[in-house]
Formats: C-alpha cells, sequence, structure tokens
C-alpha cells in the first residue's frame, strides 16, 4: 500500500507521550499518514485545511473535550462524514451514551488490544456516511459487540 492510497488519520490527545506512541502504532499497523494534535481546537483547524479518513481522540482533554470535539465536527457540513473514535482508559455509561448521541463511530479502552483496535479500524474505516437529513437516534443502535471496549 503506497502512501498515496493510504488515506490520513489525525490522532488527538492532550497527553505528548500518549500521542506519540499512538501515531507510532497506527503507523506500525498500516497507516503511513498519521498526524498527532495535541488540542481539540488544533484538530479542528487541521481538519478544515485537509480531509482526513478517521480522527481519534481522547475523551478526557482540556479545555476542549473530546466529545466537545466530535460535536463541532457532526455539526460541520464539510466535516460531518469524519470517521470518530473516541479512546479512554475507562468509559461509564453516560460517556458512551452522550458520546454515541454526538455521533461517535466506536470507543477504545487505552491501553489498546491490537486485535480489538484493529477490528474497530475496520468497522470505522468501512461504515456508510451518514446523512444530515436523518434524525439523531433516542436510543443506542450500537451492535452487540461494541460496549466490549477492550480486555476487562
Amino acid at each position: 500500500m503506497s502512501e498515496s492510497d493510504t488515506p490520513p488519520i489525525l490522532i488527538v490527545d492532550d497527553q505528548e507521550k500518549l500521542l506519540r506512541l499512538i501515531v507510532m502504532l497506527m503507523t506500525r499497523i498500516g497507516f503511513p499518514d498519521v498526524e498527532g494534535v495535541t488540542s481539540a481546537t488544533e484538530a479542528l483547524e487541521r481538519m478544515r485545511q485537509r480531509r482526513y479518513a478517521l480522527v481519534i481522540s481522547d475523551l478526557d482533554m482540556e479545555p476542549m473535550d473530546g466529545l466537545s470535539l466530535l460535536r463541532e465536527i457532526r455539526a460541520d457540513d464539510a466535516l460531518m462524514n469524519t470517521p470518530f473514535m473516541l479512546t479512554e482508559s475507562s468509559f461509564d455509561f453516560e460517556d458512551i451514551n452522550l458520546a454515541h448521541q454526538a455521533g461517535a463511530d466506536a470507543f477504545i479502552l487505552k491501553p489498546f488490544d491490537m486485535a480489538v483496535l484493529k477490528t474497530k479500524l475496520k468497522q470505522v474505516l468501512n461504515r456508510k456516511p451518514r446523512k444530515r437529513e436523518a434524525p439523531i437516534a433516542s436510543e443506542s443502535t450500537l451492535s452487540v459487540e461494541f460496549p466490549m471496549l477492550g480486555k476487562f
């Protein structure tokens, strides 16, 4: 796979060490074009300059968290179809519910389990584009396998 036919991925995490680790991990599993930023604001700026195949964002960031970033992306007609995965070291049901309602495509626990990460990447990158006229589901439509975010 050459770099030109592998779409870019944007990683957003305010912890620089973790950000570098995730960028390296994504490069290792076959994504040669991976960029990392340390804030949601910077992520939005980058997304308005370049089209990304996927955004993987930490949930717990300051001043703008991953959920707020997701809402900004889904509200922007030019960005709304960008696949979006949230990461965190733990999720509670409310986090998952709010993120799903906001349009998250997947959730994955840190540290990443490689098999789970690869499976989720395939699911997210192969999903159909969303349509603006579709009402936001009031109930979760996640598949049965989604709630298992990793090894517990």
